[in-house]
């Protein structure tokens, strides 16, 4: 870690949800540099005193001698009892800080104090679960903490490609994404089972199962009461998209909406889908961004009461063909979460600036009506159009067919145009055969 030698830098800034692996990633850390004098402390409390108290106790661990330390009554006045006796080439490590500092205003700008003055030879890092409070810290320019990290290090869920390395099945690594969302912890109790199935049913289908009602209890970690929030993700995840759809679904005045969804993008559970080639100023769609909390809210919670009275035999009432649907919808996330990937390795033609959907109106039959592709790709000259399917059976060359015609309706500006098909189980000889502009994505 570049941090940890470099004797320029002295602050450290980690931070992302929880359950990603942060704790994890440092104290294995310590396990593999014994010899380096790292002092882990996690904050388990909102009382100034009792943060401070337990701080002291892991310091004893390191100084058992010291008669001093105990009688320090702020972490200022310890962090100048080591500038005092010269201590040196301690880390210092703080985990959960928002626990400490979000009921007390003033202690971040005692850390600040200490970060410009109390750190010779010594080097803090500071960690956090909050995104709302460990962002507003590092990226708002108020804040008594904004720069004064040498280095901010976010972790983030794993990606599909990291998944499919520990399951190597292509369909169990898209069933552990829909369900996992990448979450470095969630997606380790799946590898504790024999299969992806088993898994599911002892997780999700029992109501002592680690990840039952884990959606609920990390809201209400983030947030002070939860029911607003839950009426909206329940909304979103049965398919509503605008601000009005989701305020009527949950009974709420639409002005009032907004101060909620802005909370849920803070978090990134929610986020605003673009629709880079509309061809007029439209509203702004919502969805469920955090797969483990659109499974969650799509499936689980909505089944509670079923779940908890019959266990998994509840599985196939819950799990039907929504859920096949919805792995479909992971799959063109996946596909377009790869495209800067296929770029790189040839299978793009070009790199794209954009990477997105569209939808729009289109006329099929006479009649118009909304419709949807599920990957754009494009610079300022070329676009790849491109449909994604999640289906047990090869796709042809119908699906390029009704692909070409929905392409009229796309707003493509003049760029040249090369189709996409990406499906789970291959594509049929006469699609395979089909040379000109169609690239073929065959990922399973």
């Amino acid at each position: 870690m570049r941090f940890i030698h470099d004797p320029r830098m002295k602050a450290l800034a980690i931070y992302g949800r929880r359950r990603t692996g942060k704790t994890a990633l440092i104290l294995d850390f310590a396990a593999e540099n014994p010899d380096t004098k790292i002092i882990y402390y996690q904050c388990a409390s909102y009382d100034y005193a009792a943060c401070l108290s337990d701080f002291i106790v892991a310091l004893h661990s390191f100084f058992p001698e010291d008669t001093i330390l105990s009688g320090l009554k702020s972490f200022k006045e310890v962090f100048q009892y080591f500038v005092r006796t010269g201590e040196k080439g301690l880390i210092l490590i703080m985990d959960e800080f928002p626990f400490l500092a979000k009921k007390r205003e003033d202690a971040v700008t005692e850390f600040q104090w200490i970060i410009d003055h109390a750190l010779e030879g010594n080097k803090l890092i500071l960690m956090g679960s909050s995104l709302s409070f460990m962002k507003n810290q590092i990226n708002n320019r108020e804040s008594p903490l904004y720069g004064r990290f040498d280095e901010i290090i976010e972790i983030r869920p794993f990606s599909f490609p990291e998944i499919r390395i520990l399951f190597p099945s292509f369909e169990d690594a898209v069933t552990v994404y829909a369900q996992t969302g990448g979450v470095a912890q969630y997606v380790m109790f799946f590898k504790r089972y024999r299969s992806v199935e088993e898994a599911t049913n002892e997780l999700f289908f029992d109501r002592e199962g680690r990840l039952f009602q884990e959606a609920s209890n990390m809201l209400m970690q983030e947030l002070r009461d939860i029911t607003t929030y839950v009426a909206i993700l329940r909304a979103l995840a049965g398919g509503e998209k605008k601000s009005g759809q989701i305020a009527e679904k949950c009974g709420m005045d639409q002005r009032g909406i907004f101060s909620y969804l802005n909370k849920l993008l803070e978090l990134e559970i929610v986020r605003i889908v673009d629709n880079p080639l509309s061809s007029k100023k439209i509203e702004n769609r919502y969805k469920i961004s955090d797969f483990f909390f659109r499974f969650n809210y799509t499936f689980i919670e909505p089944n509670i009461s079923m779940i908890t009275s019959i266990g998994v035999q509840a599985r196939p009432y819950v799990l039907n063909e929504k859920y096949r649907e919805y792995l479909g919808i992971i799959y063109e996330e996946i596909i377009r979460s790869l495209s800067y990937e296929y770029a790189l390795r040839g299978v793009l033609p070009f790199m794209p600036t954009t990477i997105g959907k569209w939808w729009g109106n289109i006329c099929e039959n006479g009649e118009w009506k909304e419709s949807e592709v599920d990957v754009l790709a494009f610079n300022d000259t070329k676009i790849i159009i491109g449909e994604c399917k999640y289906k047990t059976k090869k796709i042809g060359r119908k699906e390029l067919d009704l692909l070409k015609a929905k392409s009229q309706f796309i707003p493509v500006k003049g760029r040249q145009i090369t189709y996409l098909l990406a499906s789970k189980s291959g594509f049929t000889e006469d699609l395979i055969n089909e040379h000109e502009n169609v690239i073929l994505i065959d990922e399973a």
